[in-house]
């Protein structure tokens, strides 16, 4: 299975933080008042449970609160075996050759197209007790243009582990191979079907056991999130925290260094100018626009659609807002009176919200 990429993919950043360290030591030295940090991180794959995470977030005195849920075994099955979970492609003239349909599926020469195989788990049925899953072998004919398929190459059981003291969403993965199936296939595609199944019981093993990266991505996202963080590159990533919360990003910090090779967190002084200010108001002001824009087509379809229960999660989005733009307003001494003002338009479209939820009530 691949690894998603790091978070950050500036190649300069996985090399370590040495030049952003050095930035901070001299800042520190010539005592340049700081506004706060942005925020970096690379997170890669490595071999961390839940149980080592829990100790380390008491290690490092960090809110247990923000801690990842307990790994369901439901939970891995559904990724390894489903739609991005473990997929193998590959010529049928080469079966070893396995890589993405993209690549293995073009042309070799001016004339010559290929065939090409895909291995891939479809679902079959789901109830109280299992989830049951084919593997499936899909034939590209590039020459014909058609497509054929063997159904059911294997068979991928969840059996639900329901008895009354099993952890939410236990259970054990078997699988079992269609011999008579596999049997009629070219000896090198065998060994490659064979390879595939032996790669979905790994998947599942490793996910019933450590948090991936993307889940422990998660984590970090949350807690810098949890900070009052200001996202200050649109797609994420880059984050602005106040100074005021230096010592838990340290914390973090040393987290983050103890994932998989190469991960790491990158605290990035921003001295307080004029300069920086304005960049991070912009970034937060941008955001809240956005929000207050999508919240008041929220409601407006709530009042249209008469879905006056809605109001209450309107009323709660609403106030979030409103409590980040007086925490920011005090932590960047600024007025934000923009933000406020479309609040304020907010809050008079919500209150009719309201009123009618009130009137059926």
């Amino acid at each position: 299975m691949t690894t998603p990429p790091p978070t950050v993919a500036d190649p300069e950043l996985r090399t370590g933080d040495t030049a952003f360290d050095a930035y901070a030591e001299a800042m520190a030295e010539e005592g340049t008042p700081l506004l706060g940090h942005l925020v970096l991180y690379s997170i890669f794959d490595g071999r961390v449970t839940r149980d080592d995470l829990v100790r380390w977030f008491t290690e490092l005195d960090l809110d247990e609160a923000l801690l990842p849920p307990p790994l369901r075994h439901v939970d891995a099955f559904e990724r390894v075996t489903g739609p991005d979970g473990v997929r193998v492609t590959y010529p049928l003239d080469d079966p070893s050759a396995t890589g993405p349909a993209s690549k293995r599926g073009r042309r070799r020469g001016r004339n010559e197209l290929l065939k090409t195989a895909t291995l891939m788990v479809r679902p079959v049925r789901r109830d109280g007790g299992q989830i049951v899953r084919h593997v499936v072998r899909e034939i590209r004919d590039e020459e014909r243009t058609s497509l054929a398929y063997d159904t059911r190459i294997a068979i991928c059981t969840f059996d639900r582990d329901n008895s009354e003291n099993s952890p939410e969403g236990a259970g054990t993965l078997t699988i079992e191979e269609n011999r008579p199936a596999i049997a009629k296939l070219p000896e090198a595609e065998q060994t490659t079907v064979r390879q595939m199944l032996t790669d979905i019981n790994e998947a599942f093993r490793h996910r019933c056991t450590y948090l991936t990266s993307d889940k422990l991505r998660s984590v970090v996202r949350r807690y810098v999130e949890h900070l009052s963080a200001i996202r200050v590159r649109p797609t994420g990533g880059v984050y602005f925290v106040h100074r005021q919360h230096a010592d838990v990003l340290g914390s973090l910090r040393e987290l983050v260094g103890r994932f998989g090779e190469g991960s790491h967190l990158v605290r990035v002084p921003l001295p307080d100018q004029e300069e920086m200010r304005e960049m991070i108001i912009m970034a937060f002001t941008t955001k809240a626009k956005d929000e207050l824009d999508e919240l008041a087509r929220d409601i407006a379809a709530a009042q249209r659609s008469g879905k006056a229960d809605e109001a209450r999660k309107l009323y709660e989005r609403f106030t979030a807002l409103q409590d980040a733009t007086n925490e920011h307003s005090d932590l960047l001494s600024t007025s934000l009176d923009d933000t406020r003002a479309a609040l304020q338009l907010v809050k008079v479209q919500l209150g009719g919200l309201l009123a009618t939820a009130t009137d059926e009530e």
